[in-house]
């Protein structure tokens, strides 16, 4: 673990400490957690790890009112620079709106060891509508950045999601998202499909991960047009800690 992965660890510690201590004043305050192994990180349908596995893990607050912060981290294989690990920073608030989730929330990606003068880490501002039919739950979201990663200039994202839960351990999903950045990169769209099983507070999830983009495309993203977006299939394994103010409740 480097030293940056160390501090994270003893803050989620001291918070863990302060809020337990404070007893009933928190009684409306959730403090969970999760780790996981995943084979290959995608985010927004490309390789952020070259193809290989990696570690991940996340510590979220929850307040009464719907208001949480929280703190999500991965390592990291860039092939164009020595980049290892993001850590992303995010809060917000969740409203009912007669029976659909509006989520609002700030999302910062940092990367705190990204060499050089132009930097990696940006900010998003998100807003997600969920509604839930019987087993099946469908999710709209929408981002917007004034300056995407590596100042590459503003960019917007729509994603569209559904899910079926198909009894009370297993569940199908999917996703469609679509990615524009500016005039700087080209825009394309990726999709994924597949099914996560639960047990206990543990999950698998496996999935086929895909996307539209030609050589060009991707190499414009990421520096490697032959693997970094191409499909494939992710497994990931995620265990979960709901309450860490109360584990053994």
């Amino acid at each position: 673990m480097n030293r940056f992965g160390l501090k994270m660890v003893l803050a989620a510690a001291s918070l863990t400490g302060v809020l337990a201590s404070a007893g009933g004043a928190y009684a409306d305050t959730t403090l969970s957690a999760a780790v996981d192994v995943t084979s290959d990180y995608r985010f927004r349908g490309i390789s952020q790890n070259d193809r290989d596995p990696a570690g991940q893990g996340t510590i979220n607050l929850s307040i009464d009112d719907g208001w949480y912060a929280g703190v999500w981290a991965s390592n990291i294989n860039w092939v164009f620079t020595t980049t290892s690990v993001e850590v992303d920073i995010y809060g917000g608030k969740h409203f009912d709106l007669g029976g659909t989730d509006l989520n609002l929330e700030a999302y910062y990606y940092a990367y705190p060891d990204n060499p050089g003068s132009i930097s990696a880490s940006y900010f998003e501002g998100i807003v997600q509508l969920t509604h839930t039919f019987g087993p099946v739950t469908l999710t709209a979201t929408g981002a917007f950045s004034p300056d995407f990663s590596f100042e590459t200039g503003n960019s917007a994202y729509l994603e569209g999601s559904a899910s079926w839960a198909v009894n009370d351990w297993l569940s199908i999903s999917g996703n469609v998202g679509h990615q524009w950045v500016n005039s700087t990169l080209p825009e394309y769209t990726h999709f994924d499909i597949g099914a996560t099983a639960t047990w206990h507070n543990f999950a698998l999830d496996a999935r086929f991960n895909g996307t539209d983009m030609n050589t060009l495309k991707c190499g414009a993203y990421m520096g490697d047009p032959h693997s970094t977006c191409t499909g494939g299939f992710v497994a990931m394994l995620t265990y979960s800690i709901p309450d860490l103010l109360h584990p053994f409740k």
